[in-house]
């Protein structure tokens, strides 16, 4: 009976042995993470938040449902909390206070790290992740605009620089910073070619300057001592 009444949902059953109880515990004890707690599941995070505009399947209550749920295989192959930004109206409207924002850092964190396991040699993977690099950029007083975006792409779509190569995305950097992904976005030239046509800027719904956040990863790679090998 309850098998029928699940196909007439269209619903999937939990195949408990994919559950993982302690999930939840595990980012309620992060910084930033332990609101997850409290969330009862209304909806109200994902009614104002602007990334379902661009993309019905992030949602902010369904990945939150499944983390409590324990379906940690679900909730780290979901593309939101990648994108997740920092408009905080999610905040706003939470009965419970939830930052919503916090959780999915959390989330994102325990992703990455999970990417840097030792591998069957006792190597660590994928070093070139570096956890803190979106912190650096944000305390630059130019790169204080990088959590306003929500990665949905209209800064790339009216790029002219894209003009010239259709590799040339500040979307693309930015995610990457966020990633932690130091390496790729100081190798990444489109971060020395972005002017000021501010083109970006009149068309990005969040208002963030994307001159200003190349010129401060520019201004950082140089202060570590990056240099461009060039051919």
């Amino acid at each position: 009976m309850s098998s029928q009444r699940l196909e007439k949902n269209n619903m999937e059953a939990i195949d408990s042995r994919k559950v993982d109880p302690k999930f939840k515990f595990q980012i309620a004890k992060e910084p930033g993470g332990e609101g997850i707690l409290k969330c009862f599941a209304c909806g109200a995070c994902t009614a104002r938040c602007p990334e379902m505009d661009v993309k019905p399947e992030w949602n902010a209550r369904v990945v939150i449902r499944k983390a409590l749920l324990g379906l940690k295989e679900e909730v780290l192959s979901s593309e939101f909390y990648w994108i997740c930004s920092a408009h905080y109206r999610c905040l706003e409207k939470c009965p419970q206070k939830v930052n919503v924002k916090e959780v999915m850092n959390t989330v994102r964190n325990a992703r990455l790290l999970e990417q840097q396991t030792e591998d069957a040699t006792g190597k660590q993977a994928k070093k070139y992740l570096d956890l803190d690099f979106k912190y650096t950029i944000v305390a630059h007083e130019s790169g204080k605009d990088l959590y306003e975006c929500f990665s949905c792409g209209t800064c790339t779509a009216g790029c002219p620089e894209r003009e010239l190569d259709s590799l040339y995305s500040p979307r693309k950097v930015i995610k990457n910073v966020l990633l932690g992904m130091k390496e790729p976005v100081y190798s990444n030239k489109f971060v020395e070619i972005c002017s000021s046509h501010h083109r970006c800027l009149t068309q990005c719904p969040q208002g963030v300057e994307i001159p200003k956040l190349m010129n401060a990863i520019k201004n950082i790679a140089i202060k570590e001592g990056y240099t461009r090998q060039t051919k």
